[in-house]
């Protein structure tokens, strides 16, 4: 993905003590009441809005949770941290939030809703908790997911030991993931049931934030998405595949010590750029990320022309099994105007697919992996043009 947008002298104020870091599975930036949803019951998003600031057009590198986590977490695209799809590991040796802010001391932790962040895949390094244990069903197998009352006593309990330190919590909820409320429920549309997900992880945000107590007047909190979902819009039901502003655009807020209250950016930003940004906040730097700091936005100077990146790995995976393509996408956000798959004139926001091959039902494996490598070679050479000092501070 590919966005325009331009450059500014970064503060250089260190404001932050501690850090708090909510992140909401599935959740699109158009039905929170910052975003201008009319239905929205996001009274917690929305007050972090208020009092600090709202980047309206943020993006997801990724439409599916691992991925986008790691790139929140690290800075990096994901073809520069390696967990391009649930499922596949960070590279070891990539620096996080975590591991940075641990090796100065700070107290670490992050508390889990779902399987796809398991500790497994490695986000867990440089957390002294971590905690992802998941209940058990009646079968006696384990759930994929808990509920986001639990996730947040378990951060609550750590909080209360470890105030007074400098702190970096991450808490993820996942709520808004399908399938939303109870599905047995089939009388009410998805939509609704949708956002009713969406009000109890707001609730139970806010009760975390309600917590911090006197840490709060320290302590930076930002709340983002990490990805959309899709209900129809291009033929798409859930997330995962496509790279349209239905799964890719996410919103992000945040709030606390330098961070002016009010304030909406209205350039294009990638959720690499929150490391970055809540390093400089802390005062302290993060390099080698794809990502930049965005604190200049806040004050109203441009941020740098750069290029905005998003891939969809999920349809690798057949490709690889099946030999029937990839989709990866290169985007630059222009407003264009698209028709929907039904052939309606309705148009909305998109971003222009530069790159989307698909090779034939029998194509072989080695002609398909052959075009994936050419890719790569594209992605690296990209990334080669990122790589000056001024765009990794």
């Amino acid at each position: 993905m590919i966005v325009a947008c331009t450059r500014g002298k970064p503060e250089a104020k260190p404001a932050a003590r501690n850090v708090l870091l909510i992140t909401i599975d599935t959740l699109r930036a158009d039905h929170v009441g910052a975003y201008g949803w009319s239905r929205a019951r996001t009274s917690t998003l929305d007050g972090i809005a208020k009092n600090g600031t709202v980047f309206e057009h943020a993006y997801a590198a990724a439409p599916i949770t691992l991925t986008s986590h790691a790139t929140l977490l690290t800075g990096r695209y994901p073809p520069g941290h390696g967990a391009r799809d649930n499922g596949l590991r960070i590279s070891p040796d990539v620096p996080t939030l975590a591991t940075e802010l641990h090796a100065k001391g700070f107290a670490t932790a992050a508390f889990i809703a779902a399987f796809p962040l398991d500790h497994q895949f490695g986000l867990n390094r440089g957390f002294d908790v971590y905690g992802d244990r998941l209940p058990r069903g009646a079968d006696g197998r384990l759930a994929n997911e808990r509920p986001a009352a639990d996730v947040v006593n378990d951060a609550i309990s750590w909080l209360r030991q470890n105030v007074a330190r400098p702190f970096f919590l991450w808490v993820h909820l996942f709520e808004p993931h399908a399938p939303y409320g109870d599905p047995s429920n089939g009388s009410r549309p998805a939509l609704e049931r949708y956002d009713d997900e969406i009000a109890i992880a707001d609730r139970e945000a806010g009760r975390l934030i309600g917590a911090l107590g006197p840490a709060a007047a320290g302590t930076l909190v930002v709340a983002a998405g990490d990805h959309g979902e899709a209900f129809g819009e291009h033929e798409e039901y859930g997330h995962s595949i496509f790279v349209y502003d239905t799964t890719l655009r996410v919103p992000l807020v945040m709030s606390g010590p330098g961070i002016p209250a009010g304030t909406r950016v209205s350039e294009a930003v990638t959720l690499a750029d929150v490391a970055p940004t809540v390093m400089r906040a802390l005062g302290l730097p993060m390099t080698k990320v794809d990502g930049i700091d965005l604190s200049p936005a806040l004050f109203r100077t441009p941020l740098p022309q750069r290029e905005l990146y998003a891939e969809s790995f999920a349809p690798l995976g057949a490709a690889a099994r099946r030999a029937r393509g990839r989709m990866e996408a290169d985007c630059v956000s222009e407003g264009r105007a698209v028709r929907r798959p039904d052939g309606s004139g309705r148009t909305e926001q998109r971003h222009r697919v530069a790159a989307r091959r698909r090779a034939p039902a029998d194509a072989s494996r080695r002609s398909v992996l052959g075009r994936l490598a050419q890719r790569e070679r594209r992605c690296a050479r990209w990334r080669s043009r990122r790589t000056s000092p001024r765009s990794r501070l």
